[in-house]
């Protein structure tokens, strides 16, 4: 390590910024428009589909559902907004 004179060039140099970046907040928006190749999942050959998402387990969000689907395709026009911070 150099040890530099309080008089070299340097010294004059301004100090550098180590702070960590702010923290910043941001939304994440999740567009659901549809599904397809649902397994039918009960007896009667239905499912009644939604869709749930999360980045954190305890703060998951969910669609409405569509009950009864019989086709394995389900048409949503959902948005989930999730804040997330960095």
């Amino acid at each position: 390590m150099e040890i530099h004179d309080v008089d070299s060039p340097e010294a004059a140099l301004p100090p550098i910024n180590i702070d960590s970046e702010p923290v910043q907040e941001f939304e994440v928006r999740l567009v659901i428009w549809r599904t397809r190749d649902i397994e039918m999942m009960d007896v009667e050959g239905t499912s009644d589909v939604f869709v749930r998402a999360f980045f954190d387990a305890e703060d998951d969000q969910t669609t409405d559902t569509h009950w009864r689907c019989q086709s394995g395709e389900a048409s949503f026009n959902y948005r989930l907004i999730f804040p997330v911070k960095s």
